[in-house]
């Protein structure tokens, strides 16, 4: 009882000590809304696609695989606990080796899904064509080279 008493008491004080921080936050912001701050913005796409827009699904499949390989990782934990307490019906070696293979198992479960994704192309990223910036003065381009060039001589 005295255990759960201490678990209570640390979850009331978290939730307490979110709802002040966020009744606080509340009480002392401004809001003064207009279009521009009620506008939608997505980082990523240009231009803003506006509400109920379909979000693009480069950004949502690599974060699925992670979350997907994240929980897998988690479910290894009761695997390795169960190690140093074997079942009944079983000695400490023929546990050690079903521990053992199963591990290997789920290991090589989990490598062939991250080899899948990656043939598939799941992970391939966009890359963004970098384009030199266009730079329109009174001074022509040759004008800026020959003047590195005159410096570097001198350097030399």
């Amino acid at each position: 009882m005295h255990a759960y008493l201490l678990i209570i008491s640390f979850a009331t004080g978290g939730l307490l000590f979110i709802g002040l921080g966020y009744t606080v936050s509340r009480l002392l912001q401004v809001q003064k809304p207009n279009p521009q701050k009620l506008a939608f913005y997505e980082c990523g796409e240009e231009p803003s696609l506006g509400k109920g827009a379909r979000f693009n699904f480069r950004y949502f499949l690599p974060s699925v695989l992670f979350l997907l390989f994240e929980i897998e990782v988690v479910l290894l934990a009761p695997v390795l606990l169960a190690r140093f307490h074997p079942a009944e019906g079983f000695n400490a070696h023929e546990w050690e080796l079903l521990i053992r293979w199963e591990l290997i198992v789920f290991a090589v479960i989990l490598f062939l899904g991250y080899l899948f994704s990656l043939s598939a192309g799941y992970l391939n990223w966009e890359k963004p064509e970098l384009k030199p910036p266009v730079f329109n003065g009174p001074v022509p381009d040759f004008a800026y080279e020959q003047y590195n060039l005159e410096q570097e001589k001198e350097r030399v």
